[in-house]
């Protein structure tokens, strides 16, 4: 199979520039490790007291400081990464629902997910 595409949302675009640069690094190595077999990287997640992140996974990096909560598409092709965060609190997790309930909810924000996996698939 060949390597997976990582597109991050600008939201988490932004969460990455937000972290100093060690642990920017510490991230792009996590991030570069989901371009191979991304689906069997991190652990899934599920309904939490936070709310449900059903279909999304987790990847701690580094010395299990930060998290990187993604999902892979069905065909293993694109891996959309939604929240980069430190991994003191739920935070990432509340970030995560709030993400998925705006881009799911918002018809413009639903149009920039598809313009991201569109040129993702190349289309």
């Amino acid at each position: 199979m060949s390597e997976a595409k990582v597109v991050l949302l600008p939201e988490a675009r932004d969460d990455l520039e937000d972290l100093d640069g060690a642990a920017q690094k510490i991230v792009l190595k996590g991030l570069l490790k989901l371009r191979s077999e991304p689906a069997q990287r991190g652990a899934p997640l599920g309904s939490r007291r936070t709310g449900n992140l059903t279909g999304l996974r987790k990847l701690v990096v580094g010395n299990r400081d930060y998290r990187i909560v993604y999902d892979v598409q069905d065909d293993g092709t694109i891996v959309v990464v939604w929240v980069i965060g430190r991994r003191a609190d739920d935070e990432v997790y509340r970030l995560a629902v709030a993400r998925l309930e705006t881009y799911t909810g918002d018809r413009r924000k639903r149009a920039i997910l598809r313009q991201i996996l569109d040129t993702a698939w190349g289309r």
